[in-house]
């Protein structure tokens, strides 16, 4: 799989899933893929492409290949914000690691008291599966509180000196339903992080940048950038929190504001 020809100076931020990929891969949600791909070759000398996922990379690769996309972004932000890689066109990935120079190195252990102070005021958090595949995300469920556990949890991650994004679960990209992520990552890590760096490493304009999603830990990014869109399939939830929202859901929700507005960034 190759990247995307060549590469422009408008930016355009994709959450993955549920946003670009949809979990069914339903053959008419796939069609759409595929338009949508189409435009983003035809119009590749003007936009640059990042994928800001909470997926890790390696569940990126089973999951474009169960979809049969044909063409990778040329940046990727994963495992929510904390790795970042460029893609060259021939598809190799180069990881910056200059991104990660500022997170914290006793990372694992400030999440591990957390989850044990947590514990002790008996707010469970349970381990979700592929937890600890990356170095710098840890994610868990919250189920069934009551309370305030949200802002105790937060709380505890602020005296800890690193950061938590809680969301509602979206059952539709495989969580359990009637609960919340909590994942936890460096301050200087995070989808909003992710795009702020590159904006900044690569001279893109914010006010000009792109960014569609579909769930709570999308808000910040479309809140950071100047044209910031939740596809029609998001949760009740994102909704609530944010205004933009497109008329139909996933790609054919972003073509409907891309094709719209293709000649801003031609």
């Amino acid at each position: 799989m190759r990247r995307f020809t060549y590469e422009g100076r408008t930016l355009i931020c994709f959450d993955f899933d549920e946003t670009y990929f949809p979990h069914a891969c339903l053959p008419t949600q796939l069609e759409s893929v595929r338009r949508l791909e189409d435009f983003l070759e035809r119009h590749s000398s003007n936009v640059s492409t990042m994928w800001v996922t909470g997926s890790s990379l390696a569940s990126l690769h089973k999951k474009v290949k169960r979809a049969n996309f044909r063409f990778w972004p040329h940046r990727i932000a994963s495992s929510l914000g904390t790795e970042l890689y460029r893609i060259e066109t021939d598809g190799t990935f180069i990881e910056d690691e200059v991104y990660q120079e500022l997170f914290p190195s006793d990372f694992v252990s400030r999440v591990e008291r957390i989850v044990s102070q947590t514990g002790q005021m008996r707010i469970q958090l349970d381990e979700q599966p592929g937890n600890g595949m990356s170095s710098w995300i840890r994610s868990y469920y919250a189920r069934d509180q009551v309370g305030s556990w949200r802002e105790t949890i937060r709380m505890l991650t602020d005296s800890a000196g690193i950061a938590v994004n809680i969301s509602q679960c979206n059952p539709n990209a495989g969580d359990p339903a009637d609960a919340f992520d909590i994942d936890f990552y460096p301050i200087h890590a995070g989808k909003v992080s992710s795009i702020e760096y590159v904006c900044a490493t690569s001279s893109f304009v914010r006010e000009d940048t792109y960014a569609f999603g579909d769930s709570g830990n999308d808000i910040g990014m479309l809140a950071y950038v100047g044209n910031g869109y939740l596809v029609n399939n998001a949760t009740e939830q994102a909704k609530r929190l944010h205004s933009k929202v497109t008329k139909k859901p996933y790609a054919e929700g972003i073509l409907e504001v891309l094709e719209a507005d293709v000649s801003s960034f031609i």
